[in-house]
């Protein structure tokens, strides 16, 4: 039963980085193509007004984009709580899969991660 745990707890952290890494390098590219939507108007001259809902619906994805983030992060605050909640410790992850950014902050209080979840249920 714990080497299920265990397995199961290596799948979910390993499917939560990838996620992470995901909306990260998702955030990189709409970061970069709003930076290339004013610069290429300034280069070629264009009036402000040239591509402006263009530039405003990638600033809004940016935010969106963001907002994905924020909550991927309260998942992985929520999974450390669980983690606990199953008996298995920050430790407990093998080679190949990096413990949670957040294992510090559990082990020096896991009270906030259960605050959290406490406000959010």
């Amino acid at each position: 039963m714990l080497n299920e745990r265990v397995s199961g707890a290596k799948r979910i952290a390993s499917e939560l980085h990838e996620a992470e890494d995901s909306i990260d390098e998702t955030m990189i590219r709409i970061a970069r193509l709003a930076a290339t939507l004013p610069t290429v108007r300034r280069d070629t001259n264009m009036s402000a007004i040239v591509g402006q809902e263009a530039m405003a619906k990638v600033a809004h994805a940016l935010a969106a984009a963001g907002e994905v983030r924020q909550l991927l992060t309260d998942a992985h605050l929520a999974l450390t709580a669980t983690q606990k909640q199953v008996g298995l410790g920050t430790r407990m992850f093998g080679a190949g899969v990096k413990p949670p950014a957040s294992a510090s902050l559990v082990e020096q209080g896991s009270n906030d991660a259960a605050e959290r979840l406490a406000q959010a249920g």
